[in-house]
């Protein structure tokens, strides 16, 4: 039976359990802070996994869940990245365009040139796709990535994202942030699939050189200029709103005709008329839907003459029916208008 390609960290755990831990990969090279290791890859070709130790992150967020930012977040504020550092070191990064998906979760096209990267081409050969293949050798050609936010998973306090090639089933892999048991040190894995032919054990020597430079980039990359800041406005990208009970019935809306309830406090903001709330989204076989929140308040606001666009996922986990997630400015907009009159 063929095994489904990951999409998401639960995806990995699923299909290899053992992905974050050493049992079932070999060796390549061994060094007191960085491994490489390798296994084949259960859906075809080979898995090579970078595991670097004590990695150090001065000004780590008190959440460690939220050391890796956003795809979103990055593409929006990409200007706070200056040319050539904003990658690994020695290297430059431009996000070209974005596509966003869901809170924590955008499809990124970008450009990277980086030294590291070159010697990964040169020793794993064509990363098992011709995007890949050209984001290793050609700066110039733009690579496109899904990547899928994951926060406090597999454990408490880890940071991680799956990536996979869009519209593709040839290139996936995943990055993990976890706190060592030193105060502000993590160690760092990244896991990615390349042709099983591509993989040469012999290369002791050049393994070395690439730890070594992959630990250093590493370090850079996760305290880049501006990296502090960018995790801050992360952290603050998006509100969770929640709506506590309504016991007397569903809450209510604003209406032209037939209101179950007149507000004469509203009649200079047009909100005289307001009747009961009547949830759309059907259950099973047509049956009376449940509550959601997010499609309460899209009506709500839409009604009060606004835009707002409401999810109930954020990075990669759904949020109970009372609940919903909003970008923070979209909120604040309509919050000052309407809700601190």
């Amino acid at each position: 039976m063929p095994v489904s390609r990951p999409r998401t960290m639960e995806d990995w755990l699923y299909v290899l359990p053992d992905c974050v831990s050493s049992e079932s990969w070999t060796v390549a090279t061994s060094q007191p802070k960085a491994q490489l290791l390798h296994r084949p890859c259960p859906w075809g070709g080979h898995l090579v996994k970078f595991d670097l130790k004590r990695i150090e992150i001065a000004d780590a967020p008190e959440n460690t869940a939220n050391l890796i930012v956003r795809p979103e977040v990055r593409a929006a504020m990409s200007g706070m990245c200056a040319p050539g550092i904003s990658g690994f070191q020695g290297s430059h990064t431009t996000i070209r365009s974005s596509e966003f998906v869901a809170p924590g979760e955008a499809i990124i096209e970008s450009k990277t040139s980086s030294w590291l990267m070159h010697l990964c081409a040169v020793l794993f050969g064509e990363m098992s796709g011709k995007k890949l293949t050209h984001f290793f050798h050609d700066p110039q050609v733009p690579v496109v990535l899904h990547q899928k936010i994951r926060r406090n998973y597999p454990s408490e306090g880890d940071s991680a994202v799956a990536i996979w090639e869009e519209g593709g089933e040839v290139q996936e892999g995943f990055l993990l942030i976890r706190p060592d048991s030193e105060k502000g040190k993590f160690n760092v894995m990244f896991v990615m699939r390349i042709l099983e032919g591509n993989f040469a054990p012999w290369a002791t020597f050049q393994f070395r050189l690439l730890m070594e430079g992959a630990h250093r980039s590493t370090q850079f990359f996760l305290n880049r200029p501006n990296i502090r800041e960018l995790r801050e406005i992360d952290e603050k990208f998006y509100v969770t709103l929640s709506i506590q009970s309504f016991k007397r019935g569903l809450p209510m809306v604003p209406c032209s005709s037939k209101p179950t309830v007149t507000i004469d406090a509203g009649e200079r903001l047009g909100l005289k008329l307001w009747r009961r709330y009547k949830t759309e989204r059907r259950g099973a076989a047509g049956s009376k839907g449940k509550f959601f929140l997010s499609e309460y308040l899209t009506i709500l606001v839409n009604a009060l003459g606004e835009d707002i666009e409401t999810f109930d996922t954020l990075d990669g986990l759904e949020v109970v029916p009372y609940q919903c997630i909003v970008r923070r400015s979209d909120w604040e907009r309509v919050r000052m208008r309407f809700f601190d009159i």
